[in-house]
């Protein structure tokens, strides 16, 4: 038995900016460091979210593979995992699940996968192909994460993992970092005035991939509904509406291309990625996520947590995030009628907006902590460390650095 920090290998296609990578940022900054190290293996390459690791025991090794088939690297990983010597080997996502096959030749003794979302080819793993990669690579998985109800009843009931394999763990928030604006703030922001010296704008915002499967694509759509059903009735009000697009992604072309065809161009912001998301929340008066699929969204959470009102499509793990009508409201996937006119309540209503606001800043709080998602990823890696006899009973007894942790993590 290994006595000292349990390492662990994260196996993720490209460590970039994204919500699953925000997660393990936040994991392995978190974590306590005297029971866990961390190397961090992207099969392709890594971006800038890699700054954001503040625990220096954190590695990150890119592999910087072609892309094709993974099995055709099987040699490579096999060979990484054997010079690593993890204890654990944690793959993300169903284009890394290939990598638990070297896991077991190199004898890793415990081998846990996790699903986090879906791509627009694989929606709600609709993919077969994918869905027997799945199925055949179940027997070599001590352990499968879902993010989401949804998720898990797939992973039971289509893929085929046993009950007792399966383990839900949502993603975490730091409500912290993640905050609605203060009193002066709010004083402040319903005082401000436009350049021209009318009111300020009501903005309406997106955070995140611009990507296929997040549908951003659909939010101009909306936004033009929303200014047109508005402009029927109050045309004050429709002057006053802003769209906010941050982020980017391979859409990024097509979205620019969209937004210069628009008539509402000048009222569009679009702004590429940034680091200080929690600052640009706080700026905004309604949060909109028209994705396709989603596991459970990450900045979805970041907005409920900064105390917006939040309009989001019905799939995925969204449901369990949203109270619908209490903390924000559900619409149809790829319906922008809905999108706009759930928009327009919150746009035509200030008290409306602050009451679910409010109701998501708490929800986020009591049920959606990134405490809660540390301390469940840890029990899991602790359970299946001493189940297979990887470390001594008294390894998982010992005090741990906690404190330290949350020290290192910073913002994050």
């Amino acid at each position: 038995m290994k006595a000292g920090a349990a390492h662990l290998v994260h196996v993720i296609h490209r460590f970039d900016t994204g919500g699953m990578e925000n997660g393990l940022v936040n994991l392995v900054n978190r974590l306590p460091a005297s029971r866990f190290r961390h190397t961090i293996v992207p099969l392709t390459n890594t971006g800038r979210i890699a700054a954001r690791i503040t625990n220096p025991q954190v590695r990150v090794e890119p592999l910087l593979l072609q892309p094709g088939p993974l099995a055709r690297a099987l040699p490579t990983l096999w060979r990484m995992l054997r010079r690593l010597r993890p204890s654990i080997v944690h793959t993300r996502n169903v284009g890394t699940l290939e990598v638990q096959i070297a896991a077991l030749l190199a004898g890793v003794p415990v081998r846990i996968h996790g699903e986090h979302g879906w791509e627009v080819h694989d929606l709600v793993g609709s993919n077969a192909s994918l869905l027997r990669t799945r199925r055949l690579l179940r027997h070599f998985v001590h352990a499968q994460v879902a993010l989401s109800a949804p998720t898990l009843a797939y992973l039971r009931d289509r893929v085929g993992v046993p009950s007792a394999r399966l383990h839900s763990i949502c993603n975490g928030v730091d409500t912290d970092c993640f905050r609605p604006r203060t009193a002066g703030e709010q004083s402040e922001r319903r005082h401000a005035t436009t350049a021209e010296g009318g009111p300020r704008a009501i903005i309406v915002g997106y955070v995140g991939r611009l990507a296929d499967v997040k549908n951003p694509l659909l939010i101009v759509d909306a936004f033009e509904q929303l200014h047109a059903q508005t402009s029927s009735h109050d045309r004050a009000l429709a002057t006053h509406l802003r769209l906010r697009i941050i982020g980017d992604g391979p859409l990024a072309g097509a979205l620019h291309e969209r937004i210069g065809r628009s008539p509402l161009r000048d009222r569009i912001e679009r702004i590429g990625m940034r680091d200080d998301i929690a600052v640009y929340l706080r700026d905004l008066d309604i949060y909109a996520l028209p994705s396709l699929a989603e596991g459970i969204s990450n900045t979805l959470l970041e907005a409920m947590a900064s105390g917006l009102p939040c309009v989001a499509t019905s799939v995925g793990g969204n449901a369990e995030l949203i109270e619908d009508g209490t903390s924000g409201t559900l619409v149809a996937s790829n319906d922008a009628n809905a999108m706009a006119a759930a928009l327009g309540r919150y746009a035509r209503d200030e008290r409306l907006r602050e009451a679910h606001g409010a109701c998501a800043r708490t929800r986020a709080v009591e049920r959606f902590g990134i405490d809660r998602m540390i301390t469940d990823y840890e029990a899991l890696y602790t359970r299946l460390l001493l189940h297979h006899r990887v470390v001594e009973p008294a390894w998982a007894a010992a005090p741990t650095d906690r404190a330290g942790a949350l020290a290192r993590s910073g913002t994050n």
